[in-house]
């Protein structure tokens, strides 16, 4: 919360340091009275500086903790040492990095989002030893051969009032033995579609679960070995 509402400098035990640009606090100006964005600049211990905006579609683990933090707490027995794991819609880099840590240095991560700041972000903040960030969504995966990764999420990535949602694409990416988690908000069209469409890209043979916390939604498809 003081990061929310302070005006001054935030510093991370990691040295990362964001110097506010102007005097309201992230809270008042992502607020109906602000001017909805909040920009800081950050420094790095060993990358370049550069600046970032705050805005409800772009947030900062650093300045408002993690994105989809119910998704983490949900997902996290599902995710094995030594995988390949994919996510879309990784935003700013934290849950990739999450991801990287339950992997372990004999897994990799691949990180896809289509804001050009967050990726720029994610690579300067973000240990990128055994995780890659590209700007792209999912037509970049076209040249990935079939059951590439272990693990697939794409948190909160689609549309929560798409019912016809081709999830193809994403499950022939998926190792036997491993999983696709799909997260959206709870009761909507989305969240009552998926069991149905995880069904129908896997024939049926798939063991599919919904998982709920804190107002999400998760749909895990488990490709049988």
């Amino acid at each position: 919360m003081r990061r929310l509402t302070s005006t001054g400098t935030i510093r991370t035990p990691e040295g990362i340091r964001y110097r506010p640009v102007g005097h309201l606090s992230l809270t008042r100006s992502l607020s109906k009275r602000g001017p909805g964005y909040k920009e800081y600049d950050v420094q790095f211990p060993l990358n370049e500086p550069m600046r970032v905006r705050v805005e409800p579609s772009r947030v900062f683990a650093d300045l408002t903790g993690p994105r989809f933090a119910s998704e983490r707490e949900l997902l996290t027995q599902h995710i094995r040492p030594g995988a390949r794991a994919l996510i879309i819609n990784a935003g700013t880099g934290d849950t990739a990095a999450w991801l990287a840590e339950l992997v372990g240095p004999s897994g990799a991560v691949v990180a896809l989002d289509l804001d050009e700041q967050s990726v720029e972000f994610a690579k300067r903040r973000y240990d990128t030893t055994n995780t890659t960030f590209e700007q792209g969504d999912g037509s970049l995966l076209a040249g990935e051969p079939d059951e590439a990764f272990e693990f697939v999420l794409a948190p909160r990535a689609f549309s929560p009032s798409d019912e016809g949602l081709n999830l193809m694409p994403l499950f022939r990416l998926v190792a036997p033995g491993g999983s696709l988690a799909i997260s959206t908000a709870s009761g909507s069209v989305l969240a009552l579609s998926l069991v149905k469409l995880l069904d129908d890209v896997s024939a049926g043979t798939a063991r599919t679960s919904v998982l709920e916390r804190a107002g999400i939604s998760v749909a895990i498809a488990t490709r049988p070995i």
